[in-house]
Order: structure tokens, then C-alpha cells, then sequence
């Protein structure tokens, strides 16, 4: 394999925004997940957008497809709640990728502050 660098690219990002952590409670009492909200302003055609990820951070190792689905569905109400379109400047993920989790933990540092945070309230 031949690897070679790129002509560079210019990227324009406005601003970075950490929304509030939201639990969701399994049984009113059992902390089941966290959903993160970032929220990236960009230009494009000389016009400022906002790009929506909606992450959810659950704590179960493994999901059925109803639980993925109906955790899709709390997030999805997350956004309708926020006044957030469902269109392609939104993102919903599971976070289901322990890489993913410690790239998310880099970026912000606070996750599992966030998490314990939560827990402890319950």
C-alpha cells in the first residue's frame, strides 16, 4: 500500500456546543442511558448551518432491537422537544463502540463526571 498526503482543505467551523447531558431512567429510578447533544456551526455557500448529534450513551452491553429502537425513539422525541428537524443536519447514534466512547471522553472530559453526577442523584 502507497500512502500519500492531500491538497489541504479549508474547513470553517463557528462554534462547538455541549448541550446538557439528559438521563433516561429505566423504572423511574435505574439510570438505563445518557443522551449528549453537540451541536457544530459551519458555513456553507456562504450561509451559517448547524450540524445536530444526538448521542446515546446506554449502559446495558448488549441491546435488542426493540431497545435500540425504542432508544431511537426517546431520542427522537429529545429532538421534537428541542424544536430540532428531523433532516440531514441531524444525527441520532447509539454509542455502542467502546473507541467511540473514549474519542467522546477526550473531546469533552466529562462523561463519566456527568454519569456519576446522575447516578448519585437517583
Amino acid at each position: 500500500m502507497s500512502l500519500k498526503l492531500g491538497n489541504a482543505i479549508a474547513v470553517a467551523t463557528d462554534y462547538i456546543k455541549s448541550n446538557p447531558a439528559v438521563p433516561v431512567y429505566k423504572d423511574e429510578q435505574n439510570l438505563y442511558a445518557v443522551i449528549y447533544h453537540i451541536e457544530i456551526g459551519y458555513n456553507k455557500d456562504h450561509s451559517s448551518n448547524t450540524k445536530q448529534y444526538i448521542i446515546i450513551d446506554y449502559k446495558d452491553f448488549s441491546l435488542s432491537e426493540e431497545e435500540r429502537k425504542e432508544l431511537i425513539q426517546i431520542a427522537e422525541d429529545y429532538c421534537k422537544s428541542k424544536g430540532i428537524e428531523k433532516n440531514e443536519n441531524l444525527e441520532i447514534t447509539l454509542l455502542d463502540n467502546e473507541e467511540a466512547e473514549n474519542f467522546l471522553e477526550k473531546v469533552f472530559n466529562n462523561m463519566k463526571v456527568i454519569r456519576g453526577l446522575i447516578t448519585k442523584k437517583c
